[in-house]
């Protein structure tokens, strides 16, 4: 879409303007939000009491979601949130000097670091930290040249190499999906992009947002973000382990954020990196051309009514570019979520879906299942009719889902012929009633040219306490019990 000058010089002042209002709604929020209402005991009160001031360390090479600016203080998206736990607290925060990513990690260890502000939690990491909640998901991302096209194929493409950050956790990800990538370790995003940009390697695969931000940043024309990984990095809060009381209270502190408060320091930092920078002298300048204008046309009546013309033009113009950004916004976001086939929910969107609903039931005390089906025998009508008779009959068999639950449920594609149902405020009785309700539907459903498919069906109703993996580790074992014992039926986990 090509967006004129004067269009552009609107949707900086209409910028402005949603800028101001968003401080205004995250200041009043921000008031609110206090130690009294976020269940702090009266022991971890005297402990931040006793600290007074929290060393914070923060990777100085990750904005825009972590860094620090020019004086070395904390910024990016995870300063907005520490901001607001530094309110909830009760405690200041401060930020010691870090030169790079090891050199955290080193701090952290030597227990120079209370907290760190971003990071995903591992076994390894465990023995010297302890990690909340995440309160920050960040997909994966691929950025190459224009000049090529990058598959999920290409990923283990003979010759073809990708350049990551060393160190980075998701490398253990990326080669536990894909055995046989090639990657190449740098020190950092900036040394990645300029391997991208000689082409002495195919791509760069790092977080989402971040690389876009460092593109912008770099002024490297030549490279675009051309692709997306179903990984994702899991960002939490660490504390130092040896003292349990500093995790407790961040933990509450994560468990109390406004879920909308988040969302709106998110669509501010993802929102710069994308738009660029605003130039506030061409700002000012347009504004002092068009007040000379308005003070000549006081003297001139002639000109007024062309002036107010024109006026009426360019706002009627900036009218039909904010719809159109608006509606960008949108097809963006649903795209985030959806199967690109099927229409439904992706698997991102259901790992989402079933770390909220493990929360609620954490918070309402009611139970929730979920329902792991797989077509049967599906590889054979890939095998005999060719994969476009298998996406005619997947996005028949995910409408017959969608249609089939209640409105409650939550239905999308977990990969392949494989899909998942949330099904909230419901036991394991309730589950299985449904599970049999759809295995007999399916069975006497005519698909696409009057062909007949079954499908087996694992279902589990999620256990006090229980983690994500946990859950979905019986109902997959349940689904193959399914398999195993003839297929077309359901098998509790």
């Amino acid at each position: 879409m090509h967006i004129k000058a004067s269009q552009k010089n609107y949707v900086r002042r209409l910028f402005l303007s949603l800028a101001a209002a968003w401080f205004l709604l995250v200041l009043n929020s921000a008031v609110a939000q206090t130690t009294n209402d976020i269940g702090l005991t009266q022991a971890e009160r005297d402990y931040l009491t006793a600290k007074k001031a929290l060393s914070v360390c923060v990777d100085p090479d990750r904005l825009p979601f972590d860094g620090v600016d020019e004086d070395g203080q904390h910024a990016g998206l995870s300063k907005d949130y520490f901001d607001i736990f530094s309110r909830m607290l009760g405690v200041k925060m401060v930020v010691p000097e870090v030169q790079d990513w090891n050199d955290l990690i080193n701090k952290a260890k030597s227990r120079e670091c209370d907290v760190v502000a971003q990071i995903n939690a591992s076994e390894e990491r465990r023995s010297f930290l302890d990690f909340t909640t995440p309160y920050f998901y960040l997909p994966l991302a691929v950025v190459t040249r224009y000049d090529r096209i990058f598959v999920e194929e290409s990923l283990e493409g003979a010759g073809t190499q990708f350049a990551v950050i060393k160190g980075d956790i998701a490398i253990e990800k990326i080669r536990q999906r894909y055995p046989g990538i090639a990657l190449v370790e740098v020190k950092n995003n900036i040394q990645a992009m300029e391997l991208v940009y000689d082409g002495e390697v195919f791509g760069y695969i790092g977080a989402q947002g971040a690389v876009a931000f460092a593109i912008q940043s770099l002024n490297l024309n030549k490279l675009a973000v051309t692709g997306s990984l179903p990984l994702r990095y899991e960002l939490s809060v660490a504390t130092r382990n040896d003292e349990p009381l500093l995790s407790s209270a961040f933990e509450k502190a994560v468990l109390h954020l406004d879920p909308k408060e988040g969302q709106s320091i998110r669509d501010k930092w993802i929102a710069i990196t994308i738009e660029k920078v605003t130039d506030y002298t061409l700002l000012w300048l347009t504004l002092l051309v068009l007040g000379t204008v308005l003070v000549v046309s006081l003297y001139w009546n002639r000109y007024l009514a062309k002036a107010n013309r024109k006026i009426r033009d360019t706002l009627n113009d900036l009218h039909d570019v904010q719809a159109q950004l608006e509606d960008q916004n949108r097809m963006f976001k649903q795209q985030s979520i959806t199967d690109a086939l099927t229409g439904i929910y992706n698997r991102l969107k259901l790992d989402e879906d079933l770390s909220y609903a493990i929360k609620r039931s954490k918070r309402t005390e009611k139970q929730f299942s979920v329902i792991l089906l797989d077509i049967d025998h599906f590889k054979l009508v890939n095998d005999r009719f060719g994969h476009l008779v298998g996406d005619e009959l997947l996005k028949a068999f995910s409408s017959l889902l969608v249609g089939s639950v209640r409105e409650s449920d939550i239905v999308g594609r977990w990969g392949g012929e494989e899909f998942l149902i949330i099904c909230p405020d419901t036991d394991l009785a309730g589950c299985k009633q449904l599970a049999e309700q759809l295995r007999k539907r399916i069975s006497e459903h005519k698909f696409p040219e009057k062909r007949l498919l079954t499908a087996s069906s694992g279902i589990a109703a999620h256990q006090h306490d229980e983690k994500a993996d946990t859950l979905i580790a019986r109902v997959d074992k349940a689904l193959y019990r399914a398999k195993k014992h003839g297929r077309n039926r359901v098998e509790p986990g």
